[in-house]
């Protein structure tokens, strides 16, 4: 678990506790079903004798930030920072970078125990579709021919689609027509999991890509090869592509293939 700075949530444990908790206020779970989910899927998390301060404190910021704050979590969030919270964490391995912590932690209790926002409604994300569908090719032309790549399943996450591609076996100079694309195979055994998501608002992702822009980054989809024996269930993906662009690059500086 990482942590890059004294804000409750610069932290992948506050991260961690507080996605999971919207994720289910999200889905429409009822309130008290959704704290007890988050409490049991954490419980090793808020006992821990160090992690779990800030496992606690992101719990309850979180439900406060959506007109959700449990009486019984905010007494307890309050008294851990009343207990010092876990400034002898910050004492004992960053001492120069008490004090900022110390202020987080105050501007914390003050929002717990000040006035309380609304309830909040909170909307399912809107899923980032890919545009491709199991069996697809896309061809990426290069002056010396295409190179085409097959989509072997599309992976539906939370927020957006990943789609695992193989690059076909091909040299011609021209596209094949859609007799001959049935009957190409795949270059090598791996697989390619393409990343190809936009940044979802979060500081957590960095900035990259909508998800079916694969032809503005020059892709176009030539035809499909229907499904095949092993798609439903193919190996893992040996590698990611961050974005359609960043595999256009690739193909750019291939000479030769």
């Amino acid at each position: 678990m990482g942590v890059w700075g004294t804000k409750l949530f610069s932290s992948d444990i506050a991260l961690d506790v507080r996605d999971h908790y919207r994720e289910l206020i999200e889905d429409g779970v009822e309130d008290e079903e959704a704290a007890r989910r988050t409490l049991e899927k954490y419980r090793s998390l808020f006992k821990h004798p160090e992690d779990g301060v800030t496992a606690l404190l992101a719990f309850a910021v979180t439900q406060s930030k959506i007109g959700r704050l449990n009486p019984k979590i905010r007494d307890r969030a309050v008294a851990a920072i009343d207990r010092g919270g876990d400034l002898h964490i910050w004492k004992r391995d960053l001492p120069k970078l008490v004090p900022p912590r110390k202020a987080e932690l105050a501007r914390v209790r003050a929002q717990l125990t000040g006035p309380q926002p609304a309830r909040k409604r909170l909307r399912p994300p809107k899923l980032i579709p890919s545009g491709l569908s199991a069996g697809d090719v896309l061809a990426f032309e290069r002056p010396n021919g295409p190179v085409l790549v097959r989509v072997v399943r599309v992976q539906s996450h939370r927020k957006f689609e990943l789609p695992i591609l193989e690059e076909l076996e091909y040299k011609g100079a021209a596209l094949p027509s859609e007799k001959a694309l049935r009957k190409l195979r795949p270059r090598a055994r791996e697989k390619c999991l393409a990343l190809v998501f936009r940044s979802l608002g979060d500081t957590w992702f960095k900035v990259i890509e909508p998800g079916g822009d694969w032809a503005g980054a020059g892709f176009q989809r030539i035809g499909t090869t229907g499904p095949r024996s092993g798609d439903s269930h193919p190996r893992h993906a040996s590698f990611g592509i961050r974005s359609w662009a960043v595999l256009a690059d690739r193909y750019r500086g291939l000479r030769g293939r």
